[in-house]
């Protein structure tokens, strides 16, 4: 993939030999699990009106880690780090399942405002002192992800590529200084068009997350950049959220079953030349096949309408 040209789409068998196909394992080496944020706690994010070319990002990193000797042990303490935030989370949520079945569901969100109203630095204080599980739990979550964007800093810094670049660093560093706000980061590959943070409520209800809501989108509305190196980039808000399953499974990329799969490779078929796709594994092939055919199907409709 680093080898193709700008732009340029990889080739129909480049893609099944990385996720595989009949008779053949599968070379990309990633996994996907359930994973779903514990009530009280949502998703913020935020446009910056400034941008950033992915693709060669991702191909500057990629060489650097080819290329600098350094770049191994750099790269396994960021993978290291990532894990233990991911492993934070998933703590959280299963402290508010512990809630649940002792019967204390109702306390989770008035503990979270109360917590969420304080200075975060304010939780390592409830924890040790009081023996909080709740303030533990949230301290371990900010720390992972701090101690994470250092790394991610050290790489930019190493590889020359602006994954988190110091304009980000200080519209982070002033959102998780906000009440209710427990990380924020730059999503996906970094760089300067996007921040993520999670937030939890910050007031009694009925205030609760919309007050923190409110914070946060008032410091992104009015932000103004003071650094040396500042852009007149405007930070907008975007209308996201934690998408939740009403079947009580999981969103997200799934297997479909038989039925299903071999509609999909039906209605995929005249896109390519690939009638051999087999299995669950390649239902996420025929599944971005389906896509293209969705929208053709909704350009043409669109043509359609001009007439």
């Amino acid at each position: 993939l680093l080898g193709l040209a700008e732009g340029a789409a990889p080739p129909p068998a480049l893609l099944l030999g990385a996720i595989g196909s009949a008779g053949r394992a599968p070379a990309l080496d990633h996994g996907a699990e359930p994973f779903q944020l514990p009530p009280g706690v949502e998703v913020m994010m935020a446009d910056v009106c400034c941008g950033a070319h992915t693709p060669s990002m991702v191909k500057s990193i990629q060489r650097w880690r080819g290329e600098d000797g350094a770049a191994k042990g750099l790269w396994s303490r960021y993978a290291s780090q990532s894990a233990r935030l991911q492993a934070s989370l998933r703590r959280l949520a299963a402290l508010h399942g512990r809630y649940v079945a002792d019967g204390r569901a109702a306390q989770w969100l008035e503990a979270l405002a109360r917590l969420g109203g304080m200075a975060p630095k304010e939780w390592f204080v409830e924890a040790s002192l009081d023996g909080c599980e709740l303030a533990t739990a949230l301290n371990e979550v900010r720390n992972a992800s701090l101690e994470l964007r250092t790394l991610v800093r050290s790489i930019s810094t190493a590889s020359g590529v602006p994954v988190e670049p110091a304009a980000q660093t200080r519209l982070l560093d002033a959102t998780m200084q906000q009440r209710g706000v427990l990380m924020a980061l730059v999503p996906g590959a970094g760089g300067h068009d996007a921040v993520l943070a999670l937030v939890l409520p910050s007031a009694p209800p009925p205030a609760g997350l919309l007050a923190t809501r409110q914070r946060v989108s008032s410091l992104w509305r009015g932000w103004d950049d003071k650094g040396a190196d500042a852009a007149a980039a405007p930070v907008c808000e975007l209308p996201v959220k934690e998408s939740k399953s009403v079947s009580g499974g999981h969103n997200g990329v799934r297997i479909e079953g038989a039925a299903a799969a071999a509609l999909l490779r039906r209605a995929a078929a005249p896109l390519r030349g690939e009638t051999a796709l087999s299995g669950g594994r390649q239902t996420l092939v025929v599944g971005l096949a389906a896509v293209v055919a969705v929208a053709a199907v909704a350009a043409a409709a669109l043509q359609w309408r001009k007439r």
